[in-house]
C-alpha cells in the first residue's frame, strides 16, 4: 500500500510515564500488560472455571477463535490475529480479528496473504496485535513480514510495509515473530534482518516507525551473525530517569536501547543462541531466563539479574546474579510480593530470591511443556500448559501451591497468555477464545506499584544525539524526500528540530539537497543507485540511507564484477565471479576452481586477507577443508607438510591468475591429549590479487555460508505489478545433487527443483495447497538455461506464465507452465531465490521488463 511517504507528524517532546491508572488497567494494549509486567491491579476474579461451560463454571462466553497469539484489548474490544480459511487451505493466510469482549461476536476481520515464507500453517499467528489507546489503531505483523496499522474501530488499513521486501527480515520456519511496542509517536518492530549495503550481515535488528504514517525513524541492531530468530517482546523502562527500551536478542544478549533513538546503552551476553523470553524490570534489575547453552559452562538454561543502571558490555559488570541449569526459555519471569517466579520449559514453576537468586521452596508441577506466560491478579497466578492444562495458583512464603486444576478441551494447546479486563479474564487456546469471570462480582482496581519517571527534559536541552527521519527511502528519479533533522538530549529526549542553518549535510552518491533540506534524484537516473546522507549539527551527526531504483526495463549482466548495492538479501550470500576462469580452473585443477569460489566470498565478505586455523571456535580451517571435501578420513592433512602437499599447486595457479597476491604457511600450537605437551596446527594466510572479472562475470550464490544456503532477495519496489523477470542460469552437481535455482516475481517464486526434476510455482512453501502449481522438467548440472517468468495482476487474481529452455536454443512459444491464483498477490518486488545447500548456482543476464 505504502512506498514512498513524505509526511511527518509532530514528534512529541513531553516526558514519558508508563501507565499505572485505571485507564490503563481498563486496556490490556500490549500482551505483556499496561506496564511490561504481566500483572494486574484487578481483584474479585475467579479462583476457579471449567472450560467445558455449564453451571458455576464462571464461564460467560467461549467462541471458536483458534489461536496461538495473546489477545490485546482497547475500548472493550479484543484483537487477536490467527489463521485466515483455516478450512479451506486455497484461501488460507493470516488474519487481525477484533471481538466484543461483552459478547465475544466478531466486528471485523482483515486478512492478507502469507508469501514468500517458510512458516508452517500451525505457527501462523505468532506475534500478538498492539493497541494504541491515544491513536484508537491497532498494530500487527505477521509471520511472512507483513506490517500493517489499522483502524482499530472499522479495521482499514492505514499504512502498511512489506518488511521482507523492503528491509530484509527473516521469515523462518520456525515461525518466532516479533511484536510491535508503541510509545508517543513511534511503533518499533524487530527480526533478523538481512539487508542491503551494510546491513547485507544478518542481525537482530529494530525498525522504528513514525506509528502514524509508517514514516522509519531510526533503524538499528545487535552483533552480527545471530544463530537464532527471536520471539522477546521488548518492554519499556524508566532507569534511573532514563527511559529504555529493553529486549533480548537473537545473538543470545539482553541489551537495553534508548526507544526513541535506537542508541545502545549496554549489552548483556549470557548464551550462544537466541533468547525467547521477555525481561522483567523491577526497579533498576532486569530479570530474564533462556534454556540454551551459557557461555562459560557446560550447563544449559539459566535465570539471571542484570543492574541497568551500567553502561557498555555489562556482561560482567552488569551481573547481580545467575542461576544455571534452569531451563527458563519459553516463559517470562513474574514478580509477586517480593518473589520471583519462573515456569521453566518443562512446566515447573520456580520460585527465587530477586536480591540473591536463590531459591525459595520446592518448584511445582504444572505439567510437561510451558510456553504462555504466567498471569498474575488478584493475589493468584494464573498457568496454562502448552499440554491444554490449567492451573490457579497462590503466592505463598515459601513458593506457590495450586488452588485449582483443570484440562481445556479436548486437542486444545495453549500458547498465547490470559489478560484482564473489567472484572474478566480472557484466555487464548488452539480452540477457543475463553471469558471467564464472576458475574456477580464488583470490579474493583487496586494500585499497581508506583512506575518511575522520566527525568524532566527541560532540564537537558544540550544536543547528544542526531537522528535523520526518515533513516530508509526507496524512491524512484525525479522523486523528492523532505528530511526531518531530529536532536535529542544525553538521555535520548527530544529537544527540538534543527534549523536548516545550523545542519550541513553530506551525500556519498547521486542527489541533491534543496534549500528547503529535501533529497532530490535526477529524473534521468537510469541505473539502481544508493546514497548515504549524513546531516552533522555542530560535533554530532546522523545517518540515512537513500535507495533509488529506476521504472522497469532494467538489465544487469555482472560483467563489471558488481552486485547491486541496492538489492536486499544478496550480497552477503552472492559473490561476482569471472565465469570464465572458473571453468578454466576446474577444467585444470578441481581444488583451485574450489578455493577461487571460497577465497573470494572471504574477499568480499570478511576483507582482503584471510586467515584459516582453527584456534577459534569459529575453526576456519575445518570449515575450508569441508568446503573442499578434506575434513574427514584419510584425505585431511595431518600437519603443515601435508597441507602444502595438498593445496600447494592449486594456491600456485590462484597466484599465477593473480587471485591472490601472497600465500603464507605457518602454525599454531593447541594442547595436547597428553597433559602438558602441545600440537602444531596448520594456518593458511591468504591475500587478495589484483585480478578483475575479464571474463564473463556471473554472480554466484556460494555453499559457504550454511545458514544462507536457502534464501531469497529482492531487487525492487514492492509495489512493482505485471512485468517479466529473466536470467540464465546455471549449476554445479556435488555428490550428485543439484540445487534449487528460482526467480521471484510478484511475490511467487518460480523454482527449477534439482533433486525433484521438476518446474513450481508457489508462494508458500510449506503451504502447496494454497496455490502452487508443478511440471516435470528435466535438467542437467554444467548446462546454462534461461529462466522465464511472468506475472500479472487482473481484478484480484495472479496470472502466472514462465517457460524454461536451454540457453542459446530458440525460446518455445509456449509456456512450460501456467497457473492463476485466485486469492492472488497483486504486488510484489522482483526477485531471487536459491537453495545453494548441496550446490552452487549462478546468474547470468538478468532482466525485469514490462508486460506488453
Amino acid at each position: 500500500m505504502m512506498r514512498r511517504t513524505t509526511l511527518f507528524c509532530v514528534v512529541a517532546s513531553i516526558a514519558f510515564t508508563l501507565q499505572s491508572s485505571t485507564f490503563a488497567e481498563e486496556n490490556w494494549p500490549y500482551w505483556r500488560g499496561p506496564d511490561f509486567t504481566n500483572a494486574s491491579a484487578e481483584k474479585n476474579l475467579p479462583a476457579e472455571w471449567d472450560p467445558k461451560g455449564g453451571e458455576g463454571s464462571n464461564v460467560i462466553w467461549a467462541e471458536p477463535y483458534p489461536t496461538r497469539s495473546t489477545p490485546t484489548l482497547m475500548n472493550d474490544k479484543l484483537y487477536i490475529l490467527t489463521t485466515a480459511h483455516p478450512e479451506e487451505e486455497s484461501k488460507m493466510g493470516e488474519k487481525v480479528v477484533c471481538i466484543d469482549s461483552k459478547t465475544g461476536k466478531q466486528l471485523w476481520e482483515y486478512s492478507f496473504n502469507v508469501y514468500l515464507s517458510d512458516v508452517p500453517a500451525e505457527r501462523v499467528g505468532w506475534s500478538s496485535v498492539t493497541c494504541d489507546p491515544a491513536s484508537g489503531n491497532v498494530y500487527a505483523l505477521g509471520v511472512c513480514g507483513y506490517f500493517c496499522c489499522l483502524n482499530g474501530e472499522t479495521g482499514e488499513v492505514i499504512w502498511d510495509r512489506s518488511l521482507h521486501e523492503e528491509f530484509g527480515l527473516l521469515s523462518t520456519y520456525g515461525g518466532r515473530t516479533n511484536f510491535p511496542l508503541v510509545y508517543e509517536d513511534n511503533v518499533i518492530i524487530s527480526a533478523v534482518v538481512i539487508g542491503w549495503g551494510e546491513q547485507a550481515k544478518p542481525a537482530h535488528r529494530f525498525i522504528c516507525f513514525d506509528k502514524n504514517n509508517g514514516v522509519p525513524i531510526w533503524f538499528e541492531g545487535t552483533r552480527l551473525l545471530p544463530d537464532d530468530t527471536t520471539y522477546s517482546a521488548p518492554v519499556l523502562a524508566v532507569i534511573e530517569g532514563e527511559l529504555q527500551m529493553i529486549f533480548a536478542s537473537g545473538d543470545g544478549g539482553v541489551y537495553g536501547f534508548q526507544p526513541r533513538t535506537g542508541k545502545q546503552l549496554w549489552s548483556y551476553m549470557v548464551s550462544g543462541r537466541g533468547i525467547n523470553t521477555s525481561p522483567l524490570v523491577v526497579g533498576n534489575k532486569v530479570y530474564c531466563g533462556h534454556s540454551e547453552e551459557n557461555l562459560d559452562t557446560t550447563q544449559m538454561g539459566a535465570v539471571f539479574c542484570i543492574d541497568a543502571t551500567k553502561r557498555g558490555d555489562i556482561t560482567k559488570t552488569g551481573e547481580v546474579w545467575r542461576k544455571t541449569g534452569f531451563l527458563v526459555g519459553r516463559s517470562s519471569p513474574v514478580m509477586i510480593d517480593g518473589r520471583l517466579y519462573c515456569a521453566d520449559d518443562r512446566a515447573k514453576l520456580h520460585c527465587f530470591n530477586p536480591e540473591t537468586g536463590e531459591t525459595i521452596g520446592q518448584p511445582v508441577r504444572l505439567g510437561t511443556m510451558m510456553r504462555s506466560n504466567l498471569l498474575v491478579a488478584d493475589g493468584k497466578i494464573y498457568a496454562h500448559t502448552a499440554n491444554g492444562r490449567g492451573y490457579i495458583l497462590k503466592a505463598t512464603e515459601d513458593g506457590a501451591e495450586i488452588l485449582y486444576k483443570f484440562r481445556f478441551q479436548k486437542g486444545e494447546e495453549s500458547h498465547g497468555t490470559p489478560i484482564v479486563s473489567k472484572g474478566r479474564i480472557f484466555i487464548p487456546t488452539t480452540g477457543n477464545l475463553y471469558c471467564v469471570g464472576l458475574n456477580d462480582a464488583k470490579v474493583e482496581i487496586g494500585e499497581l506499584p508506583p512506575m518511575a519517571k522520566e527525568t524532566d527534559p527541560a532540564n537537558d536541552d544540550k544536543p547528544a544525539t542526531v537522528v535523520l527521519a526518515p533513516v530508509e527511502s526507496l524512491l524512484l528519479p525525479g522523486d523528492r524526500q523532505p528530511m526531518q533533522v531530529r536532536l535529542y538530549n544525553s538521555k535520548g529526549q527530544f529537544i527540538r528540530l534543527a534549523n536548516q542553518e545550523e545542519v550541513e549535510f553530506e551525500l556519498t552518491g547521486p542527489g541533491m539537497m534543496d534549500k528547503e533540506g529535501a533529497y532530490n534524484i535526477p529524473k534521468d537516473q537510469e541505473t539502481a543507485a544508493a546514497t548515504l546522507m549524513v546531516a552533522k549539527v555542530g560535533e554530532i551527526s546522523g545517518n540515512a540511507r537513500i535507495r533509488v531504483i529506476p521504472q522497469l526495463p532494467w538489465s544487469i549482466d555482472f560483467d563489471n564484477g558488481v552486485i547491486p548495492v541496492t538489492w536486499v538479501g544478496a550480497r552477503y550470500r552472492h559473490i561476482p565471479l569471472d565465469f570464465d576462469l572458473l571453468m578454466k580452473l576446474k577444467k585444470d585443477d578441481q581444488l583451485a576452481s574450489d578455493l577461487y569460489i571460497y577465497f573470494m566470498t572471504q574477499f568480499k565478505n570478511v576483507g582482503p586477507k584471510g586467515v584459516f586455523d582453527d584456534s577459534t571456535p569459529r575453526q576456519t580451517w575445518t570449515a575450508l577443508l569441508s568446503f573442499t571435501g578434506l575434513a574427514d578420513g584419510a584425505n585431511r592433512p595431518k600437519n603443515i607438510e601435508d597441507a602444502k602437499k595438498i593445496f600447494g599447486a592449486a594456491l600456485q595457479k590462484l597466484t599465477d591468475e593473480k587471485i591472490l597476491s601472497s600465500v603464507e604457511w605457518s602454525e599454531w600450537e593447541r594442547p595436547s591429549a597428553v597433559e602438558g605437551e602441545t600440537v602444531k596446527e596448520p594456518r593458511l594466510t591468504v591475500t587478495q590479487g589484483e585480478r578483475k572479472i575479464d571474463g564473463n562475470g556471473v554472480m554466484c550464490k556460494i555453499t559457504t555460508i550454511p545458514k544462507g544456503a536457502r534464501s531469497q532477495g529482492w531487487m525492487g519496489h514492492p509495489d512493482f505489478h505485471d512485468y517479466t523477470i529473466e536470467a540464465d542460469v546455471y549449476a554445479f552437481e556435488r555428490n550428485g545433487k543439484l540445487p534449487d535455482i528460482g526467480l521471484v516475481g510478484q511475490r511467487y517464486t518460480l523454482d527449477l527443483m534439482g533433486a525433484s526434476n521438476q518446474l513450481q510455482l508457489r508462494t508458500w512453501t510449506p503451504q502447496m495447497n494454497r496455490f502452487s502449481a508443478n511440471v516435470s522438467f528435466v535438467w542437467e548440472a554444467n548446462k546454462w538455461y534461461t529462466m522465464k517468468f511472468q506475472t500479472e495482476a487482473q481484478d484480484g487474481k495472479a496470472i502466472l506464465k514462465a517457460k524454461v529452455w536451454v540457453k542459446g536454443e530458440e525460446e518455445p512459444a509456449e509456456w512450460t507452465i501456467t497457473a492463476t491464483d485466485e486469492i492472488g498477490n497483486v504486488i510484489g518486488s522482483p526477485g531471487l531465490f536459491g537453495n545453494a545447500k548441496d550446490s552452487e548456482i549462478f546468474y547470468d543476464n538478468l532482466k525485469v521488463t514490462k508486460n506488453k
